[in-house]
């Protein structure tokens, strides 16, 4: 979809919370300024959303504040992602060190519940990787459409990953500089494109509107396009779930180009049925964009379990 496509005026739900107060914040971790925002009280259980590659912490402003009378709410830029800082060289390991970062200073580690990670597309990746070098310090991660058991023939990541046979990557390209932001803006797309249409416009054009800044000579995308060298398929993540010291729990998008109507029933008996895996009905690989509601209720229905459960006194 391209920004602005959808010319309504955003509705009063979605007015109210991109304006919700919230806090902008920075952290040093191994040199390198990483940019977070977050949203309610640092007493209660933290969520902290870890956006695609590419994506950013505003891609959560309207989500965040659904969430926050519940939790406290934090969404990360990633090094090379939003207003954070660039890197020389980019690592799986190194944002696993920004998203624990992120945690420790936003104070979600002295809170009475661990932290929950939530992370979509290649950030859920991101996050499960987080997870296995970090459990026993997190309640549990969400994996939003973005963990894969097979390389399926629709899944165009496969032609231009990792996979046996692929191509060789192409190296990063320099950001194109539009002359004014309202140009660049205009050429803003969901990457990889929707299954389905979207008529969220007014989610998308938002999220565009903080994609870019201004550089020498008009406006550039804010994304190092660098960081997509840590990008992989990330087969080997689907079975080590039921392993981590920590909760986890799968979600995937109906129409999505990285799973198929097996999704459910071979992830459940990868993790040996000890992790919840599901579906949101209608939905493209953007859930939080096109179906924000049910997005919001999935995420609430896991993390309040598990917060009870980790609340609740031991029975004998």
């Amino acid at each position: 979809m391209m920004s602005g496509e959808n010319d309504a005026p955003p509705p009063e739900w979605f007015a109210r919370a991109v304006a919700a107060p919230r806090e902008s914040r920075f952290v040093e971790v191994e040199g390198c300024a990483i940019h977070y925002l977050r949203w309610g009280d640092p007493a209660r259980p933290g969520l902290v959303f870890v956006p695609a590659s590419g994506g950013h912490a505003h891609w959560y402003a309207h989500i965040a504040p659904l969430l926050a009378a519940q939790f406290h709410v934090v969404a990360i830029d990633l090094g090379g992602c939003g207003d954070s800082g660039r890197r020389a060289a980019y690592t799986q390991a190194s944002m696993a060190a920004e998203i624990m970062a992120v945690c420790a200073d936003s104070g979600m580690r002295a809170a009475a519940v661990p932290p929950t990670l939530i992370g979509h597309s290649a950030g859920a990746q991101c996050a499960v990787r987080t997870a296995m070098a970090h459990g026993t310090a997190l309640l549990g991660v969400i994996a939003v459409d973005g963990l894969r058991y097979a390389a399926l023939e629709k899944d165009q990541a496969v032609k231009i990953l990792n996979a046996p046979g692929s191509a060789p990557r192409p190296a990063p390209r320099p950001a194109r500089v539009y002359a004014t932001r309202e140009e660049a803006v205009s050429r803003f797309r969901l990457m990889p494109a929707p299954l389905i249409p979207i008529s969220n416009g007014y989610i998308v054009d938002y999220i565009a509107r903080h994609s870019f800044h201004a550089v020498a000579g008009g406006w550039a995308a804010k994304y190092d396009t660098a960081q997509a060298a840590t990008i992989t398929l990330g087969l080997e993540l689907k079975d080590v779930l039921k392993d981590l010291h920590c909760h986890a729990a799968v979600i995937y998008a109906e129409h999505t180009h990285l799973a198929d109507d097996t999704a459910v029933a071979r992830m459940t008996a990868l993790n040996a049925g000890l992790v919840p895996v599901f579906v949101i009905p209608g939905t493209s690989h953007y859930p939080a964009i096109d179906s924000p509601f049910a997005f919001v209720a999935a995420i609430n229905g896991i993390v309040l379990s598990w917060a009870a459960a980790a609340l609740r006194p031991a029975r004998l």
